[in-house]
């Protein structure tokens, strides 16, 4: 073939002709950090051409056709098979030409599974892994580049690979309702900087579980009193065949959404880590089965932890548990090979929730899964054993788990540490563990997976180091809900990602975290994570005399709906994250009447005719609490 005998020959006699310097002067800029780059200005800069195409070879495995396709449509050109008839009408026929982009895989099990060679020149450019993922990975360095420069690539050669197998972010949807385009959105950001895991805490409850007899002293009084307060204290995301009252009434996702959210993320590099919370944070689960909640103490804890704590006494909770994970696993909604279960601040007997911690993780080691849990045995120490073989830990608190302690046992550890790897969005500006933000200038300067508070690295074994993430946790839901929404939490999300991507992917960093910091920013808009901007819609609108506030919707998108009429009470608002919110106005029946809704950042009101209404728009449930009112702009109706 032409290609390989002439493309690829000029490409490595190239490689091999080395030069001080080229025009780019360094190597290309990427998050994470590029291992290695070696210049090469003989071989001319790439210029991603109209008629440049992405090629895979002929037996392309099923995963590398999925990754390319990925990356084609991303940069918008065609994939083709080289030497390959058309497969299903999908793919030409053509041999590869100048100007392409080919992957390839070679299998090597000598080499890091996500690695990958990517040479550059103006002819062309190929990636070379021994794994489709790291094939992908490559396409990620080539497109962020692509974004920065302007479709083009120095001349060159690099090599590249991750330092950790594991590299993830964890968020909290299953106490605050998200839509799920933002969880799509969500794997967009964790592909573009090459982590791998996006972990979704699916199920949970408010926290602060003894404010609930404070705002209804005259309904709760009791642990078993709060599972008849409406709104609910407890989420569930998923739909749920044999128990239907699991699952939320105000945002969930379908067992058949869940899988092709599953699929995408896939086919982006991302493999979804779900997570359902027992025995404790299990609010929900408590209210299916309020026989099964826990009887015993719970210590210097308020004894309203109960309404979401089971009990692992009762002989019948096990197999309950075990029956919610067994629809989704066997249902294929969980393909992936690890299922999280949660496991931590349980605040009974400690060998009872042993008993059933073990129990569990080898029940989920039966259904062909690796079992992944918060780290608490350290808290929860006592004679049972706990199996350890095959399973998974997040070492999340010092107190309730001590990372030498894990590995030790023969856990496979994650550093998800809470002092630096937490947040909890609150909007008042606060930074570190448990903030409104991660200080990413520390993590960025100081961080890696091996780093844990008076704990020498040497003391851990390294080969149960899986890797490091981090977490958004949702905590101020319900009662103590500020009202930021996903456009709120984008913009830190993304550069949080990118700081625990850096510092999984490579030793030490080769920039200044000014330097490092100002590339994130640069890439907000390629990630639709910039910081809010402000919009407007208006609307002509006539209400039908005698609508007797039959809902009157102006505009919807996966985020928002703008109401004329709203169904709460007639007047206009909006719904966002599954709760209504109004103003304090009506429209006049018969009449056509110009409203406006404007919106910017932590901000939403409504121009009636000219006049502006009034006041903040009121939320349906815990009113009191709301103090931010970003709107993601709608799709026209």
């Amino acid at each position: 073939m032409w290609y390989h005998a002439c493309m690829k020959t000029t490409l490595l006699a190239s490689a091999v002709t080395l030069v001080a310097a080229t025009a780019w002067c360094a190597k290309p800029d990427v998050i994470p950090e590029l291992q290695q780059w070696t210049d090469n200005a003989a071989a001319g800069d790439y210029t991603l051409g109209a008629d440049a195409r992405v090629v895979i070879p002929e037996d392309a495995c099923p995963a590398l056709e999925r990754y390319a396709k990925t990356f084609a449509d991303e940069i918008g050109r065609p994939l083709v098979r080289e030497d390959a008839g058309c497969l299903w009408g999908l793919f030409g026929s053509e041999a590869a030409q100048p100007g392409d982009i080919t992957l390839t895989v070679t299998p090597d099990d000598k080499a890091n599974p996500e690695g990958y060679t990517l040479t550059a020149g103006k002819d062309g450019v190929r990636i070379a892994a021994p794994t489709p993922l790291g094939a992908f990975w490559g396409t990620r360095s080539l497109l962020q580049v692509f974004q920065a420069k302007g479709n083009t690539f120095p001349g060159g050669e690099a090599k590249d690979w991750p330092e950790y197998a594991h590299r993830g972010f964890m968020f909290d949807c299953g106490r605050k309702p998200f839509a799920l385009d933002t969880l799509r959105q969500l794997a967009k950001i964790c592909s573009y900087y090459k982590l791998n895991e996006l972990h979704l805490h699916l199920s949970d409850n408010y926290i602060w579980l003894h404010r609930y007899a404070e705002w209804y002293p005259d309904k709760v009084k009791t642990a078993a009193d709060i599972l008849a307060v409406e709104p609910s204290a407890g989420g569930f995301r998923l739909e749920n065949s044999k128990y239907p009252e699991l699952t939320s009434k105000d945002i969930f996702y379908t067992k058949a959404q869940f899988k092709d959210l599953v699929a995408e993320a896939d086919a982006q590099g991302v493999t979804i880590v779900p997570e359902l919370d027992v025995p404790g944070h299990a609010l929900q689960m408590v209210r299916v089965r309020p026989d099964l909640m826990y009887k015993g103490s719970v210590g210097g804890k308020h004894d309203m932890e109960r309404a979401a704590m089971l009990d692992l006494s009762n002989p019948e909770t096990l197999p309950f548990v075990a029956s919610i994970f067994d629809e989704y696993i066997d249902e294929g909604v969980f393909p992936g090979q690890v299922v999280h279960t949660g496991t931590d601040e349980y605040y009974g007997d400690n060998e009872s929730y042993r008993k059933f911690v073990d129990a569990f993780c080898k029940h989920i080691r039966s259904k062909g899964k690796t079992p992944r849990l918060w780290g608490s045995f350290s808290h929860k120490r006592g004679k049972t054993p706990v199996e350890s073989t095959g399973v998974q830990m997040n070492i999340w608190n010092m107190g309730w788990q001590n990372p030498v302690e894990a590995t030790k046992a023969g856990y496979a550890i994650m550093n998800t540490l809470d002092i630096w790897m937490y947040i909890v969005p609150s909007g008042n500006g606060s930074v570190g563990g448990y903030g409104d933000d991660l200080n990413t200038k520390w993590v960025y300067n100081n961080w890696n997976p091996i780093t844990f508070p008076k704990t020498k690295a040497e003391d851990l074994d390294r080969s149960k180091v899986l890797g490091g993430s981090w977490a958004m946790w949702n905590d101020n839901a319900f009662l103590t809900d500020p009202g930021l929404c996903a456009e709120d939490l984008l913009p830190r999300i993304q550069r949080n990602c990118a700081t625990v991507a850096q510092k999984c992917w490579v030793k030490a960093n080769g920039r200044p975290y000014e330097a490092f910091l100002a590339q994130v920013n640069a890439q907000a808009n390629a990630l639709d994570t910039a910081e809010p901007q402000p919009w407007e819609m208006t609307f002509e609108v006539t209400v039908p005399a005698g609508n007797a506030k039959k809902p009157i919707l102006l505009a919807s998108s996966g985020e928002t709906d703008l109401y004329a009429v709203s169904p709460v009470n007639g007047n206009i608002g909006f719904r966002r994250e599954g709760a209504q919110y109004t103003f304090d106005a009506t429209l006049p029946e018969g009449k056509a009447t110009k409203v406006t809704f404007h919106s910017e950042k932590y901000k939403t009101w409504v121009v009636v005719d000219g006049k502006k209404i009034e006041g903040n728009p009121v939320r349906e449930h815990y009113p009191k609490t709301c103090k931010f009112f970003t709107l993601a702009k709608p799709q026209a109706k």
